[in-house]
């Protein structure tokens, strides 16, 4: 089914760095296979190979032989792996480009061929199966980012393909919905697909897997039975080992530095956030949980600035958000969206990272200099100084984007599923980092579907449903170690 002999690849026709070094890797029909490795460790480049964007798309050097359901990858266009192999991107906003839901789960049957009447049965099939039918009709690009996930991945399933490949598919998604998403992949197996699932969550689906291959620099560290390769995720640095959380605010301690007043947002006539209200302290951290759907990219949007509630106010001590010159706001709370391609605009690392840092210099607002090189150096950032942002992988953007928020030393924080395809390693950071903000002032707020995150920097959770916050508490509180999701 898949066959790779010393293959090796590289971005740069003139290697190094080499992104695969040297893989052997067979995967035979009908099994389902957990591919593991910490951010940048090639596990997007080998998918792209799996089916043809590497070598026919990507640029770069392709050493060694690869085959897919008989097919030579380096000889073969990707069209004609398109019946054999699905893959879903890890980026969905690349893989979506269509006007409504209906037309992106319809355009790749469409190309194959497939009659109408067996086109609307498939997807139909597989909208019952998500569900999805509440979103035909609307754009893929005004979804929330869990939607979203779910979308690219029915689009792929439609198409029923031998070798399906899903680049961090449990992303974004939410308890429920990695359930759901669980429970179809466990089925398409049972049919003889083959599945290969890249990931750094090792979640309950491991149960269901018959293999799993640990990539590590690029080189294969580990082939084997799912039921040995904790030590290897963990030599690997794709199991966090979180550190004991600092000690909490207290309640009522600190300056309100945030305040939401009966905050709600319409969209076409249709109630997006209703009533929300909460407040902020210097050197909190509060984690904002709930479904895919319930508005917390929204309200992150209006917090920063960026979305104009329908009603209600935001206050950034004491004072009015909405209004404000755009500067001033960045000076006051930083925001690092959910994907981070949709906050880069400049050529280098080095330029994306300092563009906040310089501005708000240029105003007489920057940060310290030491503050801003602690932040490149937690972040592990300095190595891709040169490189440009839109050319690394989903986790190593992640770190870029993330630090050109903190390094302009904001007083709040507000991060849009940071550990969203980040590995262990870096959610470790990252939780010091949240300690070492808090302890100097700064006040975070981190929107998540990462429990075992939430629960290791957090002091408190917001539980937002379908617009509304419905639990507001301070940890520990042994109930809130499962939060409740609607199924």
């Amino acid at each position: 089914m898949i066959a790779l002999e010393g293959v090796s690849y590289s971005y740069s026709p003139a290697p190094p760095p080499w992104i695969l070094k040297d893989i052997h890797l067979h995967v035979f029909p009908g099994e389902y296979v957990a591919l593991f490795g910490a951010s940048g460790s090639g596990k997007s480049t080998l998918a792209y190979l799996l089916n043809g964007l590497i070598p026919h798309f990507f640029d770069g050097r392709l050493e060694g032989k690869a085959t897919v359901c008989g097919i030579d990858v380096a000889v073969a266009a990707p069209g004609c792996l398109l019946p054999q192999v699905g893959l879903v991107l890890q980026n969905t906003d690349a893989h979506l480009f269509s006007g409504t839901v209906r037309a992106e789960l319809a355009f790749g049957l469409e190309n194959l061929g497939v009659g109408r009447r067996e086109m609307e049965s498939r997807i139909g099939e597989i909208c019952r199966r998500l569900p999805l039918q509440h979103l035909l009709d609307r754009s893929p690009h005004e979804l929330s980012g869990g939607e979203k996930q779910l979308v690219a991945i029915a689009s792929v399933l439609c198409l029923g393909p031998r070798v399906l490949i899903l680049d961090e598919p449990f992303a974004h998604l939410d308890p429920p919905n990695r359930n759901r998403i669980r429970k179809i992949l466990r089925s398409i197996h049972k049919t003889g697909t083959t599945l290969i699932v890249a990931e750094h969550l090792t979640d309950a689906y491991l149960r269901d897997v018959s293999r799993v291959v640990v990539l590590d620099g690029g080189s294969i560290r580990y082939d084997g039975a799912p039921d040995t390769c904790l030590p290897h995720l963990k030599a690997a640095g794709i199991v966090p080992d979180y550190s004991p959380m600092p000690s909490p605010v207290p309640p009522d301690a600190g300056e309100i530095v945030l305040e939401t007043q009966d905050v709600g947002f319409r969209f076409s006539q249709k109630a997006v956030l209703e009533h929300v209200s909460f407040e902020l302290r210097r050197g909190e951290r509060v984690a904002i949980l709930g479904p895919n759907g319930a508005g917390k990219t929204t309200l992150v949007q209006i917090l920063g600035g960026l979305v104009t509630p329908t009603h209600g106010q935001v206050l950034y001590r004491g004072q009015p958000v909405h209004g404000r010159p755009a500067h001033r706001i960045a000076s006051q709370i930083g925001i690092s969206f959910q994907n981070p391609n949709d906050q880069f605009f400049k050529p280098r690392v080095e330029d994306e990272v300092l563009a906040g840092v310089r501005l708000l210099g240029a105003k007489g607002l920057g940060p310290p200099q030491a503050w801003v090189e602690a932040v490149c150096d937690l972040f592990e950032i300095t190595p891709l100084w040169q490189r440009s942002p839109y050319r690394l992988s989903e986790g190593e953007k992640k770190r870029v984007a993330l630090a050109s928020i903190a390094a302009m030393g904001p007083g709040v924080l507000i991060w849009d599923e940071p550990t969203a395809g980040q590995d262990g390693r870096f959610r470790r950071h990252l939780a010091r980092l949240m300690g070492q903000l808090s302890e100097r002032g700064t006040a975070t707020l981190v929107v998540t579907h990462d429990l075992a995150f939430a629960q290791a920097t957090c002091t408190r959770w917001l539980h937002l449903e379908k617009g509304r916050i419905t639990r507001d508490t301070s940890l520990p509180v042994t109930d809130l170690h499962t939060p409740r999701f609607p199924q």
